[in-house]
């Protein structure tokens, strides 16, 4: 089975976003043997970029499934042009405030009812709202996935978040009220502002990048994908975090799919250190690792932390900074002017 996945640029400067677009299949057939899907369309004009790249290199305007990982901008803005400007089959998306009701007694405002708190999410959360609003006027199905669903046939697989680690992960967001103590989530570190960048050295034995999860809840709830080609896996992340990965890990485990030998992972927000660590590096492996990146994220955006910890795992590296990459079967059409990027290589210095 042929394949193509692309990764487009997203953002200027330090902002980025993810934007990806796959097809599979009999890539030299028929439009009918082939499945396009879209994972995020990060920003307005990355969207757009999406919408021209699937007409000029996948030569239709037919997409299978759109997929907004969560809810953040930088993932989810450009998928309004891709609804708007492509005929799409299915929207997986979660869809927060149709989860008020069963999360209403977690917060310790008793006076909290279901209706007020799906209203305070539609407000709070307008990027998701106009997705949900554009697909129900063009009569585009939409599906929350959660943990154990198939999206696409036999090929796609969600392997998190489960529907009640999405509601507790809900119950924390920052436009929600304060959770109970009971379902509340440890907070994530978060840094402010720039500050001066230490150095440290590295080598491929020693590590220091550490298990410490960084990152937010909205975050932890991005729809972590399987995809399935011939003897391939390929797996899709969005901006999880460790707990976020570790779910999927321990549930792919239990179902007899180890995610130790993947051929492709789409590293986590950006290659933030934040998002992974040694232990769940060590259960999610892959041959190749591509990272949507900002053209200036240094050095956050990939950390060489990351990027070495994958390199260290006999991971070939590739970052977007401004271009866009394409991973392609033997059998995939071949495109003019296209070249050969380069991988990341192993840094003996990496930020503190």
């Amino acid at each position: 089975m042929g394949f193509e996945i692309d990764y487009l640029p997203v953002g200027e400067g330090e902002k980025g976003g993810d934007a990806i677009a796959i097809r599979y299949g009999n890539l030299l057939g028929r439009r009918d043997e082939q499945t396009i899907i879209i994972i995020d369309g990060g920003n307005k004009d990355s969207g757009q970029s999406l919408v021209n790249h699937v007409k000029k290199y996948y030569n239709t305007d037919i997409v299978d499934l759109v997929v907004s990982s969560h809810l953040h901008s930088d993932h989810a803005s450009g998928l309004t042009e891709v609804l708007e400007n492509l005929k799409v089959g299915k929207l997986a998306m979660h869809l927060p405030w149709n989860h008020a009701d069963p999360i209403k007694n977690m917060f310790t405002d008793g006076r909290i009812t279901a209706k007020g708190l799906e209203e305070k999410l539609e407000k709070s959360l307008q990027t998701v709202k106009d997705l949900e609003t554009i697909a129900t006027n063009k009569g585009i199905p939409i599906i929350e996935p959660f943990t154990g669903m198939a999206l696409h046939g036999d090929n796609i697989f969600v392997l998190g978040p489960s529907e009640a680690y999405y509601r507790t992960l809900l119950a924390n967001f920052t436009v929600t009220p304060e959770p109970k103590k009971i379902f509340s989530l440890p907070k994530a570190f978060v840094s402010f502002g720039k500050e001066a960048v230490k150095w440290v050295a590295e080598s491929l034995d020693i590590e220091t990048l550490d298990d410490d999860d960084g990152t937010n809840p909205e975050n932890h709830s991005s729809t972590i994908l399987l995809l399935v080609f011939d003897d391939k896996k390929f797996l899709f992340t969005g901006d999880a975090g460790i707990p976020a990965l570790t779910e999927a890990a321990n549930y792919a485990n239990n179902n007899g799919v180890p995610l130790d030998d993947l051929y492709f992972l789409d590293v986590p927000h950006h290659g933030s250190k934040r998002n992974v660590g040694p232990t769940i590096l060590n259960r999610i492996k892959a041959q190749v690792s591509y990272i949507s990146v900002p053209t200036e994220g240094d050095p956050k955006h990939p950390s060489k932390k990351v990027t070495n910890a994958l390199n260290r795992r006999k991971s070939q590296v590739y970052q977007t900074k401004g271009q866009t990459l394409c991973r392609r079967s033997d059998d995939a059409p071949v495109r003019e002017n296209w070249g050969q990027a380069d991988p990341v290589p192993f840094h003996d210095e990496v930020e503190e």
